[in-house]
């Protein structure tokens, strides 16, 4: 903006901290579900998939959006990069059951 980076806005510096925050999360979320794959009580497992499933599709969403508002009309354009990551991640949060059906499944457990 104005000749300046995009990180140099101390209020979109906080925005970028947060949608780190949830980047760590998801990370952490992801490894706990891949230590859970060799849990033998199979209800247990999809308790720890489902609830890995869940906030992925969380986190994700909000990296998402964050990073589309953060770039404003470009980030919806083909141009740049940000839009087809968005558009992904929306894919993936309904790739193999979306978040309400793995929160009932995880509910069931």
């Amino acid at each position: 903006q104005f000749g300046r980076p995009i990180g140099a806005n101390q209020a979109l510096q906080h925005r970028m901290v947060d949608m780190y925050i949830a980047l760590d999360e998801a990370r952490s979320m992801a490894l706990y579900g891949a230590l859970m794959l060799t849990e033998p009580d199979p209800n247990l497992r999809r308790r720890a998939l489902s609830a890995t499933k869940i906030e992925i599709d969380r986190t994700a969403r909000v990296v998402g959006q964050e990073a589309v508002q953060l770039h404003g009309a470009m980030g919806v354009t083909e141009e740049l990069a940000v839009g087809h990551y968005f558009k992904r991640l929306s894919m993936i949060g309904v790739s193999f059951g979306d978040s309400n059906w793995h929160l009932r499944r995880h509910a069931q457990s």
